[in-house]
């Protein structure tokens, strides 16, 4: 996979890349349905990437792979096949889009990459008969209302009705954080930070915005897992940002320290760490 240097697209994955948080998502965000349906435990996070090269500074994807209730976990698709195969696997396949302005052609897009995976599937499972469905989901947090398409057929005109059969047909999910209020983004505490992490990043009260988010950060039971979050989002904030200086993250963590003494040694350090750049 080709390096990601956004630091929207990084911190995204950093998050979304954190089994907990990826379940917790998709329990609060998948259909009532389709939640019922699959079995969140099978979640398995794949490695693959079907964002081209010249896409990657402003999209950063993600497959989630679930499996249905109830289905044999230790099964093969050839194992499975002719019968029960087509439900082998549920491809959750989210487009990340950070830019402030929305990407009208991102249904186009997701066709090439659905396309893309079908692929990749019938490569490594060369006896199956039968691809997987796909639910393909956007996340945005931009500046600007999102109005793209997200059907399929609303891109192609003119579409008669004796042509609709034969093109391609498909909508995606759109989770737009930019339109929904604070109170409305839910999850756990970890999914709640990701999601207004990336809510505020444009924000004009970055330092106010920051220091709720650290006390966030205080409610996380697993402290490793607390200082885990704690650097990637002081990293996001003086790189997403650009408003919030490296001395102002650390002035702001010596105000707030909740007095754990995890959280107070990674202060001391991250204290000592920019001091040691000033001296340099």
């Amino acid at each position: 996979m080709d390096e990601i240097n956004n630091p929207h697209d990084v911190y995204f994955r950093e998050s979304f890349t954190r089994r907990e948080i990826a379940q917790d998502f998709l329990r609060w965000h998948l259909p009532a349905e389709l939640r019922a349906f699959v079995d969140l435990d099978s979640l398995e996070i794949s490695k693959d990437s079907y964002v081209s090269k010249e896409l990657r500074a402003s999209y950063s994807d993600l497959v989630y792979r679930l499996r249905p209730r109830g289905l044999d976990q230790t099964a093969t698709p050839a194992e499975l096949e002719p019968a029960s195969a087509p439900e082998l696997a549920l491809c959750v396949y989210m487009l990340f889009e950070h830019k402030s302005t929305p990407e009208y052609w991102v249904a186009l897009q997701l066709l090439r990459y659905i396309a893309l995976q079908g692929e990749a599937y019938r490569k490594q499972h060369p006896d199956a008969k039968h691809l997987p469905p796909v639910y393909p989901m956007v996340l945005y947090h931009g500046h600007k209302a999102w109005r793209s398409p997200s059907d399929f057929h609303n891109l192609v005109r003119p579409l008669p009705a004796v042509l609709q059969p034969d093109v391609p047909q498909f909508r995606y999910s759109l989770h737009d954080l930019s339109a929904r209020t604070n109170a409305e983004i839910k999850g756990d505490v970890l999914t709640r930070l990701v999601q207004l992490a990336m809510r505020w990043i444009f924000s004009q009260e970055p330092l106010e915005h920051l220091e709720r988010l650290i006390a966030l950060i205080d409610q996380i039971a697993d402290r490793d897992t607390a200082l885990e979050i704690l650097e990637s989002l002081l990293r996001y904030d003086v790189q997403g940002t650009q408003r919030v200086a490296e001395d102002d993250a650390r002035q702001l963590l010596e105000q707030t320290s909740p007095g754990d003494p995890i959280m107070q040694t990674f202060i001391d350090r991250y204290i000592e760490q920019g001091k040691r750049q000033g001296e340099a």
